[in-house]
């Protein structure tokens, strides 16, 4: 009896190619062939070959159309896919992934590769017809027995009512998800608890990249909630929901031999069913982000769907979206789109910190940033100079204004989106972290009819969201609010919300003169920039009006300084302010993991210099599911509120220095950024660890700057020990703690050596290293420091002819760096050398003093004139 001949089904409506290919097969196939694609489709049916090759460019019916109606019926689901194409971009093989296909290959057809590609593929249909099958007897990890007693964990580890556990001893393995939910159990409680019962390892989010194509019919994954992934050491692995369907699990062992210990991992459904889905939210471009309606027009929705028709059903479209969608889940503020050499690194920015959330190839990476590009609103094909961006999008029923940032690096582009909640419900006061005396004192000043308040800190410190709920607290249904933003963050329907738009000319300038000819009773200025806008907000709180807005500055009283380097008078600022709030964020401990402990010596000891009374137990991270085992779970701000009531008033007025203010303010018991996170400590909600690191170190170095007075001393004299003594908990080294006599000459100082010494800042150690051998080539002599608190530490027991300083670093940036040095009256030049092109940073670096500022990575001969430059102008 003759073996019969497999079937393939060849599709394309050019003659030529049919003949060709068949002339090729016929040998060993029995080739069948049709000249489009509703022909493909009826024969497909009919014979239901083992394999077909499928052309996409045909007339009526597409390929892609083909196999996706190939996907959605049952009879021919599993029959694999073949595109033979003259298409050859890497969007066209996606999309034909993303349809079902099992392989590509691009026109013109070479024999051999051809006949290799049907005998791998003839294998993939014998695979994937078996799944059709009753798989045999296995006697993997997970028994019949087992879904009962999980069913039990379950409930014990929920605590949940009797009635619930009833309900759920009814349910079927396969109506585990489903029946759970309706109980009100989230999916992905679910699969925490089933991986925590198994022992198996958990995915919160997939990473699209590790997908492995061709594997498994889509069909099957979508019905079993199962995909294959690719395992870096070439072991097939899968990643499920349900192992207790006992079925799906045989059929894995039986197909793919896999080992009853390794090779599963366990997630929720919803994330499979955004890998495999259709897009999981709709975005809605927008010129001006954070002003669009909850609804989008139809204009911009058929936009939209105009470019979203070259890339439809696309895997970037999937991976966008699984981007988007795990950036929500994981309570992320920014989202860091970063190539590298040979991949691109997605982040997310977590309670202020950046983790690694997927990794991507680099084509991939090309290609989200490009989506992202497009519905933004951007010049795609504009790759090397920043631009900005936005788009809002609606995920899990809540609206997300996105504000994107492109710049170009050495690897290619990069883009940093903000997730930005405009419609979210404003928090108290209190909730954001205020003591109830600071909360009756902002309400208290937000009332009344005249003068600023100034909300103060660092950008990202919260201050917007601040202000936000302040708004709330003022009874705006007799007086008029207005507001001059860039960006618009949140939406307040009570208050005439204007925005920025440089691009069609729409300057913060302009929009500051409109508002007060508006003659609004509150306005709230996005942020004092510069002195019109200082001039601006102090005339109109002059003249009987509220104003509201912020600046970056360290802490309240340093705000005094910064006012006056804009060219405000201590008695208009006297007159003239009402409070001036400053607020820094710290991550919260997760309250259900933080262990709870005896403070140690070397807490007591970082504590002693800022109070008594200091805590006997602290609380300390640990790390479980509900926090992702980072030990922290949200932040909150740690506030500092300067009433100017008359005593602040007097001593502004007399031209009191910022040091003095600050130790009185101190001593008469107000709450300082330090006082407020030392009594978050104290009530277990912030480590010791963390209110040091973010409040106390900085709080430490400005007060040994300010008893430096360089303006008094000479800059080689001994700084003595403040009246209350150095303990050994304190990390900077003042003079007197050194073995420097009072009649040596200083390390950092020009006559040791006859060299100018110059301060390298930079938390890069291979920057620094590179900057030190040009430099000492250079006959400088250089010292360095990691971070702008070490170089404080530094520059209060030596001096320097100059400081090199970056921007980005942790603890302290260049920017307070900078800031610092100049409200203490420390004359040493500054130099901000820095990767950001952002002219914006550039101007501000200039603003706060920056004798220059110079672009990373600098040429070694640029960097040595520009030094040279300012030794000779005898700064």
């Amino acid at each position: 009896m003759t073996e019969q001949k497999p079937v393939i089904l060849y599709v394309d409506d050019v003659k030529d190619n049919l003949l060709l290919v068949e002339r090729f097969l016929a040998s060993e196939y029995h080739v069948e062939t049709a000249l489009d694609g509703k022909e493909g489709l009826e024969k497909a049916r009919n014979l239901i070959p083992s394999l077909i090759l499928l052309d996409i460019m045909m007339p009526e019916m597409d390929g892609y159309e083909v196999c996706a109606h190939l996907q959605s019926d049952e009879s021919t689901a599993f029959i694999p896919v073949v595109f033979l194409t003259a298409l050859g971009e890497e969007k066209d093989k996606a999309r034909a992934f993303s349809v079902g296909a099992a392989d590509y290959m691009v026109k013109p057809i070479r024999k051999k590769l051809l006949i290799e590609k049907i005998k791998k593929h003839l294998e993939t249909n014998l695979n994937w017809s078996r799944l059709h099958e009753e798989g045999k007897s296995w006697q993997h990890k997970i028994q019949p027995s087992d879904f009962v007693e999980f069913q039990d964990f379950l409930c014990e580890k929920l605590k949940v009512s009797s009635e619930v556990r009833f309900k759920l001893s009814k349910t079927i393995p396969s109506k585990l998800y489903s029946k759970a939910g309706g109980l009100g159990i989230p999916e992905e409680t679910i699969a925490q608890q089933i991986a925590k019962f198994t022992g198996l390892p958990y995915l919160s989010t997939i990473n699209p990249e590790s997908v492995e194509l061709g594997t498994l019919p889509a069909a099957f994954c979508k019905s079993n909630h199962v995909v294959a992934l690719e395992n870096p050491e070439k072991q097939r692995s899968f990643v499920l929901s349900n192992p207790f369907d006992l079925e799906l699990m045989d059929t894995l062992a039986n197909m793919f031999r896999l080992e009853p210990s390794s090779g599963v991992s366990i997630t929720h459904p919803q994330s499979i069913d955004s890998l495999l889905g259709e897009s999981t939210f709709e975005a809605r471009r927008g010129d001006a982000p954070g002003t669009a309606a909850p609804q989008a027009d139809s204009k911009t929705v058929d936009a939209l769907a105009g470019i979203d028709k070259e890339l439809r059903n696309s895997p970037i479209i999937k991976i966008t979206n699984s981007i988007l969608t795990a950036a929500v889940k994981e309570r992320a503020s920014d989202i860091h789109i970063e190539p590298k050499e040979n991949e691109t690194i997605v982040r997310f920015r977590v309670d202020g910190d950046l983790r690694n959330a997927f990794t991507l190839k680099s084509k991939t990476g090309i290609m989200v940033i490009s989506r992202l590009k497009i519905i933004s609103g951007m010049d795609i094909a504009e790759k090397r100079k920043p631009q900005d961006g936005g788009f809002v999008v609606e995920l899990f029923g809540r609206t997300f204004n996105l504000r994107l940032s492109t710049t170009s690096t050495p690897n290619g582009e990069s883009l940093v989106m903000r997730l930005l909640e405009p419609y979210a419900e404003p928090k108290p006061l209190e909730d954001l972290g205020m003591l109830k005396v600071q909360s009756r004192t902002m309400v208290r000043v937000a009332n009344k009819t005249s003068g600023i308040i100034l909300i103060v800190g660092a950008t990202g410190s919260g201050k917007t969201t601040t202000i936000y709920s302040l708004l709330h607290n003022i009874d705006y249904d007799k007086r008029s609010l207005m507001s001059v933003e860039d960006p618009v963050e949140y939406r307040m329907p009570f208050v005439n919300q204007q925005q920025v738009n440089e691009k069609a000319g729409v300057t913060f300038d302009a929009l500051l003169k409109t508002a007060v000819r508006q003659d609004p009773d509150v306005l709230f200025m996005g942020e004092i920039r510069d002195s019109f806008s200082a001039r601006i907000a102090i005339d109109f709180a002059s003249t009987g009006h509220l104003t509201i807005s912020t600046l970056h500055t360290s802490n309240a009283t340093s705000a005094i300084f910064r006012l006056g380097r804009l060219g405000v008078e201590r008695g208009i600022m006297a007159s003239s302010i009402l409070a001036v709030v400053a607020q820094k964020l710290v991550k919260k401990l997760c309250p259900h993991c933080k262990k709870v402990a005896g403070i140690s010596e070397e807490e007591v000891e970082m504590f002693r210099p800022f109070t008594d009374d200091i805590p006997s137990e602290v609380g300390r991270p640990v790390g479980c599911e509900k926090c992702s085992n980072t030990g922290y779970l949200g932040r909150e701000a740690v506030y500092e509120v300067l009433e100017f009531d008359p005593d602040v008033t007097d001593l502004v007025r007399s031209e009191a220095s910022v040091a003095e203010i600050r130790d009185f303010v101190r001593d008469r018991g107000n709450y300082l950024l330090s006082t407020h996170a030392i009594h978050k400590v104290r009530n277990l909600t912030v480590s010791p660890m963390d209110a040091y690191e973010k409040v106390l170190a900085e709080e430490l170095t400005e007060r040994d700057l300010g008893s430096i007075g360089r303006e008094e001393t000479p800059a080689r004299t001994p700084v003595d020990k403040d009246s209350k003594g150095q303990g050994p908990g304190r990390v900077e080294a003042s003079v007197a703690d050194s073995d420097i006599g009072a009649e040596e000459v200083l390390p950092g100082e020009t006559g040791q050596t006859g060299k100018k010494a110059i301060l390298v800042v930079d938390d890069d150690d291979d920057t620094r290293q590179l900057l030190t051998r040009h430099l000492e080539n250079a006959d400088y002599q250089v010292f360095s420091a990691g971070d702008g608190i070490e170089a404080l530490l530094q520059i209060g027991s030596r001096t320097f002819d100059l400081i090199l300083s970056d921007v980005d670093m942790p603890n302290l940036d260049g920017f307070k760096l900078l800031e610092m040095t100049r409200q203490k009256k420390i004359s040493t030049p500054v130099v901000l050398l820095t990767s950001r092109s952002d002219p914006e940073d550039e101007e501000k670096g200039l603003e706060l003093g920056a004798m220059d500022y110079i672009k990373k990575p600098p040429k070694k001969e640029v960097l040595l004139l520009r030094v040279k430059r300012i030794f000779q102008m005898g700064v």
